[in-house]
């Protein structure tokens, strides 16, 4: 169990640099005289992918320390930031994006990371706001709207 608890973030590491591979298969790699749509994503899965190998060897050979898993409180946090990352794509399309980032924040700096409410609201409404002016007015980026209309 101990030599698979080590190998596993390595087998993660493995199975997520397949993915991006197998995700920007059909891309070009190279476009005349500039890198192509699937130069990066293939340069990131080759670095993920030796380390991921080097990880599996490591765990493979017996030679790592006893695993040091943080303390409850620490758990619980990464816990709920997990779930609010996995949330934000899931939540978006149907609230709209501007919404999603506030609740989203609001949820990870309140909840999660349990910080003052008003300095988190603050926070929140200056991050959502600059969200809001870059990407929707500044840059012109059609973001889902949901159904919340914005």
């Amino acid at each position: 169990m101990n030599r698979f608890a080590h190998a596993a973030p390595g087998l993660t590491m493995l199975g997520l640099a397949a993915l991006m591979v197998a995700g920007t298969w059909g891309m070009g790699f190279w476009d005349g005289f500039t890198a192509g749509p699937a130069f990066f994503p293939a340069l990131i899965a080759i670095a993920g992918a030796i380390l991921a190998v080097l990880l599996v060897v490591q765990a493979a050979s017996g030679q790592v320390d006893a695993i040091d898993w943080p303390p409850p409180p620490i758990t619980r946090r990464l816990a709920l930031v997990l779930a609010a990352v996995i949330a934000f794509p899931v939540l978006s399309p149907v609230l709209g994006m501007i919404p999603t980032v506030g609740g989203v924040l609001a949820f990870v700096t309140i909840v999660a990371l349990r910080q003052p409410v008003p300095q988190s609201l603050i926070a929140v409404a200056v991050t959502t706001g600059l969200a809001y002016l870059i990407f929707v007015r500044w840059l012109g980026m059609a973001l889902p709207r949901g159904v919340l209309g914005f």
